[in-house]
């Protein structure tokens, strides 16, 4: 991790230490030309090698007063290159040990995840997967190739693991192996089908969302694994083509997903075996009534019921995709464990 108070306080300290030297400098050239009366050239020249310590021979003849000013010059000199060095190092030290340690702090809370969600890829699409993620407050964590956009996730406090998304260790390092779900938004098809194959072996009950780059990726990505492909060329020309036929449609809908002033939200709530709301019906579990919620649609496994009719009978492991206020849509999610 960076932290901001402290790059500005180290590049101050290393700037104001450059400084000093320069006018050490300055001080030394000017002394030459009032103790010896020695033009700028010449003066310049004596200070240069008397504060490096070079051991060149004088540019001229010392008086008394001109060598003891050497001397001094010369200690002053040894001591702010010494200061300069110090800070030099220690600005790069600083900065690797920091990278090293918040990178080290980054994997260990990354492997105490359970559940979360793995992005890889932080181009266009994952940037924006993850701006949704990190404001609805799910857990994630980044797997990023590229130095500057780990470096950017680094500074926004952001879980990131660098390396390539298609290497076993670095999804092991993502937590894969216990994460809820996997979204591929790498920058080509063929890095997105290892990726998929990977994480599938890895963890087999993973959920596997790919993003298809070219058209007819759809099928390869599946068969690789991935439980659902989108091509976002299409899914944005789709977009548009319905914001123009049915805008109020198309608003109502992204106020729903995206949420806004609305307070309403489409969800999606799995029923535990736990639940009290399973062998019920709609109609005898009160969903409408208890929650104040409409069931958009009920998934029976594969089967998708879209506006089940109030005898249809809800079972463990079903789907309800639910529209509602948050705060029912809560309730409901309670109610389902």
């Amino acid at each position: 991790m960076y932290d901001g108070a402290v790059d500005a306080r180290r590049r101050e300290h290393f700037l104001r230490s450059i400084g000093l030297g320069l006018a050490v400098l300055g001080l030394g050239t000017i002394g030459y030309m009032v103790i010896e009366g020695e033009g700028f050239l010449n003066s310049f020249y004596m200070t240069a090698i008397t504060v490096t310590t070079v051991g060149f021979r004088e540019a001229f003849p010392l008086s008394p007063a001109g060598q003891a000013f050497t001397v001094l010059l010369a200690f002053g000199g040894i001591g702010v290159i010494l200061l300069i060095a110090t800070e030099a190092a220690r600005a790069i030290l600083d900065t690797d040990i920091s990278r090293i340690i918040g990178l080290r702090r980054d994997l260990s809370m990354i492997k105490k995840m359970n559940g979360h969600i793995v992005v890889c890829g932080y181009g266009r699409m994952g940037r924006a997967v993850v701006d949704v993620l990190r404001d609805r407050g799910i857990a994630f964590a980044v797997v990023e190739l590229k130095l500057e956009r780990c470096r950017e996730l680094e500074e926004a406090r952001l879980p990131v693991v660098r390396g390539d998304a298609t290497h076993e260790d670095i999804l092991r390092d993502a937590g894969v192996e216990h994460a809820k779900t996997l979204i591929a938004c790498l920058a080509d098809d063929a890095h997105n089908v290892y990726s998929v194959l990977i994480a599938r072996q890895l963890n087999p009950a993973i959920t596997i969302i790919a993003r298809a780059v070219e058209d007819g990726a759809e099928k390869r990505l599946e068969l690789a694994g991935a439980d659902r492909v989108l091509n976002p060329y299409r899914a944005g020309g789709t977009r548009l083509a319905l914001t123009a036929l049915k805008p109020a449609v198309t608003d109502f809908v992204e106020a729903s997903l995206m949420g806004s002033s609305m307070e309403l939200e489409l969800a999606e709530v799995k029923v535990h075996p736990s639940s009290d709301l399973v062998g019920k019906t709609l109609a005898g579990a009160g969903v409408r009534q208890r929650f104040g919620i409409i069931v958009v649609a009920l998934k029976h496994g594969d089967t998708n019921i879209f506006n089940p009719g109030p005898n249809e009978r809800i079972e463990a492991g079903d789907v309800l995709v639910a529209l509602g206020p948050i705060n029912a849509l809560e309730g409901i999610e309670k109610a389902t464990q």
